[in-house]
């Protein structure tokens, strides 16, 4: 047996302790043969965790800084990351695709945007570009900021949710996967875009009824600590109660 992170065992009681709070992991390596099967546990915390180069985060307009030197415009981005040195970011409104000193995008507080983090100095707020950047595909080809359509940039209308940074990374792994294949399968839920930002901010835009979001808000939410087959089976029962509650506000109305 091996210990992973979050986990260890006291020499005094030979007993295992958590040293972090989260959700435990197991998975069992090696071969057919007992003796050579290693059964590996750790712990998958929820904490916030530390924002990295390269991240792709979800952040709000907060206010337009001042000029960036090359004829643009700094804005600075909130994060809303609760580590003090990545709760707000600063980004160039001529970072993003085709944007020129003569044609850029004009940000508004409020706004809600796509970014990834191109630069971080230790000490200083982190850079956000909205172009594609080294770890994107080579198959994504750059769409101009116009055309609102690029990977990156303003995200339009929708809804902002907030999570814990460690299910925002999970929603981007397998277990994330089986959340999207489970709401994909129901005519209410089959229609929607996400932005997920590993800061821990959502986006999310669902159609065609607000009941497809809030359903989604609560698939999201309740994913977590549940396995695939949970994960199905919740969803069944949020879409189940959810469209009972429609079908019924709809004989309730006269004339229907």
């Amino acid at each position: 047996i091996a210990l992973g992170t979050g986990l260890r065992r006291d020499e005094n009681d030979d007993r295992v302790y958590a040293t972090l709070s989260g959700c435990l992991q197991y998975i069992c390596r090696g071969g057919g043969n007992n003796k050579k099967r290693k059964h590996v546990y750790w712990i998958r915390s929820s904490n916030s965790a530390r924002l990295q180069l390269e991240d792709r985060v979800v952040g709000i307009v907060q206010e337009r800084v001042g000029p960036d030197g090359a004829g643009g415009d700094f804005y600075r981005i909130h994060l809303g990351n609760k580590n003090e040195s990545s709760a707000s970011a600063i980004l160039s409104n001529l970072s993003f695709e085709g944007a020129t000193k003569r044609n850029k995008p004009s940000l508004e507080t409020g706004q809600v945007l796509y970014a990834r983090i191109s630069e971080w100095v230790e000490g200083l707020e982190p850079v956000l570009s909205c172009q594609l950047g080294p770890h994107d595909s080579s198959a994504i080809k750059a769409k101009d900021w116009m055309t609102n359509e690029g990977v990156y940039g303003v995200l339009q209308g929708g809804t902002v949710l907030q999570v814990s940074s460690g299910l925002a990374r999970v929603l981007l792994t397998p277990q994330g996967v089986a959340l999207w294949d489970s709401v994909c399968r129901h005519d209410l839920t089959s229609k929607f875009e996400i932005a997920i930002g590993v800061n821990g901010t959502l986006w999310l835009h669902a159609s065609p009824s607000p009941q497809a979001t809030l359903v989604l808000q609560n698939s999201i939410l309740n994913s977590q600590l549940l396995t695939p087959e949970q994960t199905a089976a919740m969803v069944q029962q949020l879409v189940y109660t959810m469209s009972k509650q429609m079908k019924q506000q709809e004989d309730s109305v006269p004339g229907t």
